[in-house]
């Protein structure tokens, strides 16, 4: 994946209404994808509106500090957490944030986008970064594929 998909990923896959019904088929999908495709099992982290909607952890999957440095990346960025890693050479700050421990500079964080503004984050951990992150893209896609009326 190279940036300019990044980018067009994070414009494509927003909202026009997110609520917790919704975090909770998103959390469904992802323990369906993540059963069916990896042999391991991740956290998921889902916020909306300052509020923590859902935190599930499959079978096996132990407790660790990256939903929460996942996603303080996302919302104090306004982007996903592989965002930063991409961008963590050109911008200062995030090179900051990536000598941080309230940071992950790298995949797995994403921002939920309702009507162009950031209200929240979807974070899974548990594999590799990139392969984090393509969990909730695949999820989202397919959702929002689903529900075409949910797509700005």
């Amino acid at each position: 994946m190279d940036f300019d998909e990044l980018l067009e990923q994070e414009r494509r896959l927003q909202f026009r209404f997110f609520d917790n019904q919704l975090a909770l088929r998103i959390a469904e999908e992802i323990n369906d994808h993540v059963t069916k495709t990896y042999p391991r099992p991740v956290g998921i982290k889902i916020t909306h509106r300052g509020l923590p909607v859902l935190r599930f952890l499959m079978n096996g999957r132990k407790e660790s500090p990256w939903l929460e440095r996942k996603e303080t990346t996302v919302l104090d960025s306004g982007h996903s957490s592989l965002y930063t890693f991409y961008q963590k050479d050109q911008i200062p700050l995030f090179a900051q944030w990536a000598q941080d421990s309230r940071y992950a500079i790298c995949g797995g964080g994403f921002p939920i986008v309702e009507n162009g503004v950031v209200t929240g984050a979807i974070c899974v951990s548990g594999l590799d970064h990139m392969e984090d992150h393509q969990i909730i893209i695949h999820v989202l896609t397919k959702l929002l594929a689903e529900q075409l009326g949910e797509v700005i």
